[in-house]
């Protein structure tokens, strides 16, 4: 819990303000005076006090939905949680957005090895590799999952290790 007097948020609607550089090109990750956050990241722009509370609660449930939501499907709606979660904040807040956007497209990418594994099962010759790429995504999905949820917790953006580029 941070001491810090709280600022201003900044509004993100205007774009291009003059004597103001772009958020989109800043730099994101940890610089001199702290973490540094842009728009593009998910984040904020630097010098702003990062996500809100509320903000990293919702995107700590929308990084645990996934595997909820594969746990209770058996592994084939883990993508919707994080999906709705980026139609609902996708405008409000872009620390949302990024989480919501990379848990997405990391639960689509899983949700396409997963499906490749089935199919590998169902064939006689390639079950070893179905079983194996089966294995992984239950893996993937638990490890990667509860990584971005503490992340998330402490209002960092995860960056999945892969992922197709879906929703941005």
């Amino acid at each position: 819990m941070s001491y810090e007097p709280q600022q201003p948020r900044p509004d993100y609607r205007s774009h291009g303000e003059p004597g103001r550089p772009d958020p989109r090109t800043q730099q994101y990750g940890p610089g001199p005076g702290g973490p540094q956050y842009t728009r593009d990241q998910g984040g904020y722009r630097a010098g702003s006090s990062g996500p809100q509370d509320d903000e990293k609660t919702v995107a700590v449930l929308t990084h645990l939905a996934g595997p909820i939501a594969a746990i209770i499907s058996v592994g084939w709606l883990g993508f919707v949680g994080p999906l709705i979660v980026w139609f609902i904040y996708r405008d409000k807040s872009p620390f949302l957005r990024a989480a919501s956007a990379g848990a997405f497209n990391f639960n689509v990418t899983l949700w396409l090895v997963n499906v490749v594994g089935w199919i590998c099962v169902f064939t006689v010759i390639l079950s070893p590799l179905g079983f194996l790429l089966i294995a992984a995504y239950w893996v993937m999905l638990l490890v990667c999952h509860i990584m971005a949820a503490v992340k998330a917790g402490r209002g960092e953006v995860y960056r999945y290790p892969m992922q197709l580029p879906i929703l941005h």
